[in-house]
C-alpha cells in the first residue's frame, strides 16, 4: 500500500513537473523570456535591430490576442533566437538580386511599352490628318491637269482662266510640299516604331526567359526553413526583408507556444511561407490554436497518460 502511495505521489511530481516545465503550455502560467543569442553580421543587422524585429513579432501575437504576457525580453532571458547565417541565406540573397533584376527588366519593357504605344498615338493622328489630305490633293490634282488639258487644246487659255489655273497649281505645289512633310513623319515614325517593337519583342523574350528561370529556382511554396525551433532556442537562417523577418520570428514564436502548423495559408502557422500578408498578423485559425493550448482538455490528456504509466506499472 505504502508503495502504492508513493507511486501517485511519484505520477503526481510527474504531472505537476511536466505541468511547470514541460514548454507545451508556458502561456497557461508565465512568459516566455527571450534574449538575442548570436547575430551574425553578414545579415547586415545589429543587436539592437534584432530587438526590434522581435518585439515586432512579440506584438503580432500579443495585439491579436491582447495579451502583454505572452513573451518578455530579458538581456540574459534563457530561450535564445540566434541569427545564422548560412547557404539559406547566400539563396535568398541571390534570389533578391534576380527578382531586383527583374523588376528593373521589367520597368524597362514598360518604359519601352509606353514610349512604342506613344509612337502608335502620334502615328495614327498624323495618318487621320494625311489620308483626306491625300485623296483631296489627288482629286484636285487630277481635275487641275484635266483642265489645262482642255486648254491646251484649245490653243491655251484665257488671261483670267490662266490667272486662276495658277493659283490653283500654286496652291497644289503648297499641298504636295505639307504632304510630303507629313508622309516623311509617318515614314520616320514608322521606322522608329518597328525598330521598337523589334527591340521590344527581344527584351519581352528574354524577360520572359529570365521569369522562367526565376521561378524554377526561386519562386515555389516552401516550407518554413528559414527559421527553425528547438528546445531552449530559436535559429533564423534567411531573410530578405524586414516585413519577412517578423513573419519568420512571428512562426517561431508560435512554435515555441507549442503551437502546431494550421492550414489556412494566410496564418502565420501555415507551414508554407507563401501567401501570408506583408503586415504579418494573426488569422483565426492562429488565434485558435493559441486558445486550445490552455483548455481542460489537455489537462485530461496529461492526466490520461500519467494513468496510463500507472496502470502498465501496477499491471507489471
Amino acid at each position: 500500500m505504502r508503495a502504492m502511495i508513493m507511486l501517485v505521489g511519484g505520477l503526481s511530481a510527474v504531472v505537476l513537473g511536466n505541468y511547470w516545465f514541460n514548454p507545451y503550455v508556458p502561456v497557461c502560467r508565465m512568459s516566455v523570456v527571450y534574449s538575442v543569442g548570436d547575430v551574425d553580421e553578414r545579415f547586415g543587422i545589429d543587436r539592437a535591430e534584432a530587438v526590434s524585429a522581435l518585439k515586432a513579432a512579440e506584438n503580432v501575437w500579443e495585439d491579436s490576442l491582447g495579451r502583454t504576457d505572452i513573451f518578455e525580453y530579458r538581456e540574459d532571458g534563457p530561450f535564445r533566437i540566434n541569427f545564422v547565417y548560412d547557404e539559406r541565406q547566400r539563396a535568398a540573397e541571390a534570389a533578391l538580386e534576380a527578382k531586383e533584376d527583374l523588376e528593373v527588366r521589367g520597368d524597362a519593357n514598360e518604359v519601352l511599352t509606353q514610349l512604342h504605344q506613344k509612337l502608335v498615338s502620334e502615328y495614327e493622328t498624323y495618318k487621320r490628318q494625311y489620308d483626306p489630305r491625300s485623296s483631296r490633293y489627288e482629286e484636285e490634282l487630277i481635275a487641275y491637269n484635266a483642265e489645262v488639258a482642255a486648254y491646251n487644246e484649245q490653243g491655251g487659255a484665257p488671261e483670267q482662266a490662266y490667272r486662276e489655273l495658277e493659283d490653283r497649281r500654286r496652291d497644289l505645289d503648297r499641298q504636295r510640299q505639307e504632304l510630303s512633310g507629313l508622309f516623311d513623319k509617318l515614314e520616320d515614325l514608322a521606322d522608329r516604331i518597328n525598330a521598337i517593337g523589334d527591340k521590344g519583342n527581344e527584351l519581352i523574350g528574354e524577360y520572359n526567359d529570365l521569369v522562367a528561370d526565376f521561378n524554377h529556382t526561386f519562386a515555389h511554396g516552401h516550407e518554413y526553413t528559414q527559421g527553425d525551433y528547438r528546445a531552449r532556442e530559436i535559429n533564423i537562417y534567411s531573410f530578405t526583408n524586414q516585413e519577412e523577418l517578423v513573419l519568420v520570428l512571428a512562426h517561431e514564436l508560435g512554435h515555441a507556444l507549442s503551437l502546431p502548423h494550421v492550414e489556412n495559408e494566410r496564418s502565420i502557422m501555415y507551414y508554407l511561407l507563401e501567401d501570408q500578408p506583408i503586415e504579418a498578423r494573426l488569422s483565426d485559425e492562429d488565434k485558435q490554436a493559441f486558445a486550445s493550448l490552455c483548455d481542460i482538455g489537455f489537462f485530461k490528456r496529461l492526466l490520461a497518460s500519467s494513468l496510463g504509466v500507472y496502470n502498465a506499472y501496477v499491471n507489471n
